[in-house]
């Protein structure tokens, strides 16, 4: 993962953006990093969008920024964190997964936070439309945050794909963004591997070849991306079934795992895989895509 410099929060007028600017401050302070807070106000664009009155729509739009750029201003003051650089913006563009990914592109943001609702109340839904979205189109990689305390020593999870159906550089590209975390967080950290269908014994051709079991083609993956893992674990059975119980049981911090399928035949198992894990898991996650993926979002 390259080095983060600048991230992201993506932020809505909720009770959600005071945990998450505290989750950014910790973040940035870890990486060296700057702030930017950011607001999309899609709902008011999409309103201003059907105003036959050109003129005072812009009006309005320019108003609607304005009032957001003084929020997003309280908020940091009432934070208080003199000692991160930070930056302020606002738009007001709809959808939302647009706007953000547009000042993403802009600004060229090396992470972006986006708070999600925390379980309680959530009534089975983790994310709304425009976030998959979002999770589907995002450039940076995607840390969404419930706003849970992370302990001195972060408990961090890596869930990979070493059977071959995943390409290796999304693999690396999960292991050495978990690894970034634990090292600056003085945290630890799990490489997770759903062996749906097998039987202890590894099936793809390239273990097969190598006659290596799951474990030493997970600690290999792990060497390959400079990661120094505290546990591999090798889980069997249904991924998306055995691996969210799993994971719920080990009470992760925080759980960085691949944003996208890199084969058709796998985007239902990716889909609903992510959708368990962000109903399950009261933790924060990360998404990460290789380095050579471009946004649809022009």
């Amino acid at each position: 993962m390259k080095k983060i410099r600048s991230i992201l929060v993506a932020l809505s007028h909720d009770e959600r953006a005071p945990k998450a600017i505290a989750r950014a401050v910790a973040i940035a302070r870890a990486l060296g990093a700057r702030v930017d807070l950011f607001v999309c106000e899609s709902e008011r664009a999409y309103f201003l969008q059907h105003q036959y009155d050109r003129r005072s729509a812009s009006a309005a739009r320019q108003s609607c920024m304005q009032e957001a750029l003084r929020s997003l201003d309280g908020l940091w003051s009432a934070h208080g964190a003199p000692d991160v650089a930070v930056t302020f913006d606002a738009a007001c563009e709809s959808p939302l997964y647009q706007g953000i990914v547009h000042k993403v592109q802009q600004a060229g943001s090396d992470l972006v936070l986006r708070p999600i609702r925390e379980l309680e109340g959530s009534e089975g839904r983790a994310l709304d439309a425009s976030e998959w979205e979002l999770v589907r189109t995002c450039p940076a990689p995607l840390l969404l945050a419930r706003g849970r305390h992370w302990s001195n020593h972060a408990a961090i999870a890596a869930a990979v794909d070493i059977s071959g159906d995943e390409r290796a550089d999304i693999t690396q590209a999960v292991i050495g963004a978990a690894e970034l975390f634990r090292e600056r967080f003085a945290g630890t950290l799990e490489l997770l591997y759903g062996a749906a269908g097998a039987t202890g014994a590894e099936t793809s051709a390239e273990s097969s070849a190598a006659k290596e079991t799951p474990f030493d083609l997970l600690a290999r993956r792990a060497r390959e991306a400079g990661a120094h893992p505290t546990q591999l674990h090798v889980v069997v059975g249904d991924t998306a079934q055995v691996l969210p119980g799993f994971a719920a049981a080990r009470h992760y911090e925080l759980m960085v795992l691949g944003a996208l399928a890199h084969r058709e035949s796998l985007t239902a198992l990716v889909g609903t895989f992510t959708g368990r894990l962000l109903e399950m898991l009261d933790c924060d996650f990360l998404l990460v895509k290789p380095a050579a993926y471009r946004s649809p979002v022009a």
